[in-house]
């Protein structure tokens, strides 16, 4: 066998989110109020993305957290890539992206206000002032925006 038990890596937690562009190349993020059992969120910026539920595909997933964290129904324009992460706890998750746009006629305006405190465009220049902050959940969501704008300029 040239690649055995050693080389899997084990992960049980898939990830489905989109990165939303205006005409611009900003970036739509969502401000985390945090939830009890995950309050070190709080405040943190990152792309509207969850878990993947039982039974739910990640594409479907990332329109479903879509409108619910910003409000907006999206049409998923191209899949940007997949990226292992781990959490704080160790444990790997698997986060499936995509490109998507906002379907016509819409205001960013997030349903689940009990996880979220608000949701915006942000500039190139305030996303890097946010990340060298720390202000940036994840080090991924900067790939996440870099992916989405070269697949952009490819467009």
């Amino acid at each position: 066998m040239q690649h055995g038990e050693r080389t899997h890596v084990p992960v049980d937690l898939h990830a489905g989110g989109v990165v939303i562009l205006n005409g611009r190349g900003d970036i739509l993020l969502v401000r985390e109020l945090g939830v009890p059992g995950q309050m070190e969120k709080a405040g943190l910026w990152h792309i509207p993305s969850g878990s993947v539920e039982d039974g739910e595909n990640p594409q479907d997933t990332a329109v479903r957290e879509a409108y619910e964290e910003t409000g907006l129904r999206v049409r998923l324009v191209r899949y940007l890539n997949t990226y292992l992460g781990r959490f704080p706890d160790g444990v790997f998750v698997l986060r499936h992206l995509w490109l998507a746009e906002p379907l016509p006629g819409q205001a960013v305006a997030p349903t689940f206000t009990d996880e979220v405190a608000e949701a915006r465009y942000v500039s190139r220049e305030e996303f890097a002032a946010l990340y060298d902050a720390g202000q940036i959940r994840m080090y991924q969501t900067k790939l996440f925006y870099e992916a989405a704008l070269r697949e952009r300029e490819r467009r």
